[in-house]
């Protein structure tokens, strides 16, 4: 499966150099994921690149943090805030990584787009194929 998540500017691109090694989310995907596409929010506005994950660890915010904070591009501040009171926190463990050379403006190939508030899963959108394009140049 492959999905679409919104992240900001300042995430992705500590995740293109290596200093961010998880991304958090309060939901659990309901598939195996394959690959994570990265919409990069405002001002970009632009699909920038994907990655692989390794692995989904869960676990009460506290645990999550304790066993991430290390790897996770993020402060503590920040990160709990994210929580938001959630009982179980997933990391998604980065693999590979690769970053597009020319992002991919999802609203100039697909009228109706919206960014992903959680997971959009690529296969039931429109913008899928103009994403299979590009990530088949870069393989």
């Amino acid at each position: 499966m492959k999905v679409l998540l919104s992240i900001k500017p300042e995430y992705t691109e500590k995740i293109f150099s290596g200093v961010k090694k998880y991304e958090f989310r309060r939901q659990k995907p309901r598939s195996i994921i394959e690959r994570v596409f990265i919409y990069e929010c405002s001002p970009s506005k632009s699909i920038v690149g994907w990655f692989t994950v390794k692995k989904i660890l869960s676990g009460s915010p506290e645990k999550i943090w304790d066993f991430c904070r290390s790897l996770s591009g993020i402060k503590k501040s920040k990160f709990f805030s994210y929580c938001n009171g959630k009982r179980v926190i997933y990391a998604f463990e980065i693999d590979r990584v690769y970053q597009f050379e020319t992002p991919i403006n999802p609203f100039e190939i697909c009228s109706g787009f919206k960014p992903p508030q959680n997971f959009s899963y690529l296969d039931r959108l429109s913008i899928y194929n103009a994403i299979e394009t590009r990530e088949s140049d870069c393989r």
